[in-house]
């Protein structure tokens, strides 16, 4: 439990650690070197995360090799690389300036061409981030660290950084990349589906009736509770009001914030029940 304490501080001091010795980076550039210099099959798309994978759980080894306290606090510190809580809303904010959304900066936290987007649409894409980064960037780490400690974060960000790499459909990372996107797939399946009671138990069937994809469930929990009209062009749209403007995201922020406070406790709680259990 320390550890999570620690990490919050680390946190609430700097929203990422330097790219030197950020796990996530680490993890990234492993998976660049795989791809480059494997054939492009699942065989070795499946190599590639395994190997991936098994360097996270090494690092999480680490800390056992030190006494106390430096044990609790490399722990916390992998805990910490492994969540993104202040530096969801430091982007974010980052897209918003004199309380317009700027397109340069929404380009920078999303994968889709924002080029011809108006200004609803821009704002509906930081929001959508926002809402889906509350479950990749916080729920789930911290449920898997939760139940299985720090490795369980630390695997839970190797795989969401692989299927954030090579986890795509179009041809050139279809089979590399297929069992990156359905393993990252399989561990949001729940954290997910868990979202929208955190938002607000009012939301919950309104969120599970207009999810726009398999582990989107926090994206329409938010488009139910701030009751607008999220919309991915060419994807999907989540109708649940209006249109959204920059003023949306700053709630869309607050809600995000109170949110990741919760999931805090909800992680805390069931360290507790796990490690009193076994």
């Amino acid at each position: 439990m320390i550890e999570l304490l620690l990490a919050l501080i680390f946190e609430a001091i700097k929203s990422e650690p330097p790219e030197k010795v950020h796990p996530s980076v680490a993890f990234g550039k492993l998976m660049g070197k795989l791809y480059s210099n494997f054939p492009k099959t699942k065989f070795f798309g499946f190599v590639s995360l395994t190997i991936v994978v098994a360097f996270a759980l090494f690092l999480s080894t680490l800390p056992g090799y030190f006494p106390p306290p430096i044990k609790e606090l490399l722990a916390a510190y992998l805990l910490y690389s492994s969540i993104s809580i202040r530096s969801m809303v430091e982007h974010a904010r980052n897209c918003l300036q004199n309380g317009r959304i700027v397109r340069e900066e929404v380009a920078k936290i999303v994968s889709r061409n924002v080029s011809n987007l108006d200004d609803s649409k821009l704002s509906s894409a930081v929001i959508e981030s926002v809402a889906e980064n509350f479950v990749d960037g916080v729920l789930a780490p911290l449920i898997y660290y939760a139940l299985f400690g720090t490795s369980g974060a630390l695997v839970y960000r190797a795989v969401n950084v692989c299927d954030a790499m090579v986890g795509y459909k179009d041809e050139k990372f279809r089979d590399f990349g297929y069992f990156s996107a359905k393993l990252d797939d399989l561990l949001n399946f729940v954290p997910s589906r868990i979202s929208p009671l955190l938002y607000s138990p009012k939301v919950v069937g309104c969120a599970f009736k207009k999810n726009p994809k398999l582990n989107g469930h926090s994206i329409a929990a938010m488009a139910c509770y701030l009751k607008l009209k999220l919309t991915k062009v060419g994807s999907y749209v989540v109708n649940a009001g209006r249109e959204p403007n920059a003023k949306d995201v700053e709630k869309s922020l607050k809600v995000f914030i109170r949110l990741s406070a919760e999931a805090v406790l909800l992680s805390a709680a069931l360290r507790l029940a796990s490690i009193y259990t076994f």
